[in-house]
């Protein structure tokens, strides 16, 4: 009777030890200023359906995520408050042209 309690507990704490195993490689993380993609390294798949925000995820044990930055740069070449550089001026045919853009 002791062989078959001794014999069940260790059979749980293998068990426990490889869900704790699987667990641990089942988790994936996107950064706070970032958004995440699923992607497969088994069957090299994206899930494009679902955008990941920042935390902590369980993906499966294949999983990764593949991270985009959540901020927008722009740079803005005009004569308006807050642009980075001036437009571009350039003379053309006697006429002079100034560029103003963003991108």
């Amino acid at each position: 009777m002791a062989n078959k309690v001794v014999c069940g507990v260790c059979t749980g704490v293998v068990l426990l030890i490889i869900g704790i195993i699987v667990l641990a490689f089942s988790a994936g993380t996107v950064e706070p200023i970032a958004y995440g993609i699923k992607y497969n390294k088994f069957s090299k798949n994206v899930e494009s359906n679902d955008v990941y925000e920042g935390g902590w995820y369980l993906i499966g044990p294949f999983n990764s995520f593949i991270q985009f930055p959540k901020t927008q740069v722009n740079i803005d070449f005009s004569d308006l408050p807050g642009s980075k550089s001036p437009g571009f001026s350039t003379l053309t045919g006697g006429s002079t042209i100034t560029l103003h853009f963003s991108f």
